[in-house]
């Protein structure tokens, strides 16, 4: 059964989803491990300040091995050996791309039954069946030039993150567009999925 999180910012600014987190864990998180996927962050990676502060909140919530793991550069078989897969956030079209090209797609798809999934902003976007909402927002950050858009298909939720009223008559315009719902997510709201049941926190 599949238990995925999925949040435009993480944990910090969400007590409720915290707690949510732990009631997924089949274990104490003293005896689980966490696997923070970096690639998304093009420039930054493992120094990205997102990455920095989630690593820091999952050490204080108990997880003993917290690591970094930049799928561009290391084996993404090394996903395999974790509880909880946390990817984070950055350019999606670059994360869906390297997700693709080193097979970690395929790897994620594999563990999903086993381990929880939490995908934050751009990361959470590529669990869904396609990132096309973000070739809709701003195409130009389509710098690896992918004209194929699909996501890992792990949801059926198009995910926009950082939502703010200002965007919702585009929102609804792609929705029209097509014929689709898209979830918004503020950065004070997080989505569980347990089973493909979606409750929002």
């Amino acid at each position: 059964m599949k238990k995925i999180i999925l949040s435009s910012h993480g944990f910090e600014k969400n007590v409720a989803l915290k707690q949510q987190l732990f009631d997924l864990l089949t274990k104490p998180a003293d005896q689980l491990s966490v696997v923070i996927v970096t690639t998304a962050s093009v420039e930054w990676k493992e120094k990205n300040k997102h990455a920095v502060s989630a690593k820091k909140s999952l050490e204080e919530m108990g997880f003993k091995k917290v690591i970094f793991l930049d799928i561009e550069f290391e084996d993404p078989n090394k996903l395999k050996e974790f509880d909880v897969i946390y990817i984070n956030g950055g350019n999606p079209f670059y994360l869906l791309d390297k997700l693709r090209k080193t097979g970690a797609d395929a790897i994620i798809k594999q563990c999903a039954d086993k381990v929880i999934l939490v995908g934050i902003s751009g990361g959470g976007v590529v669990l869904g069946p396609n990132i096309s909402i973000v070739d809709y927002f701003d195409s130009k950050l389509n710098t690896v030039g992918i004209q194929y858009f699909a996501g890992l298909g792990l949801t059926d939720i198009i995910m926009y993150p950082h939502y703010q009223e200002v965007v919702e008559e585009k929102i609804k315009q792609f929705e029209s567009e097509n014929n689709c719902r898209v979830t918004r997510l503020t950065d004070k709201q997080g989505l569980i999925l347990v089973g493909g049941v979606a409750e929002l926190f």
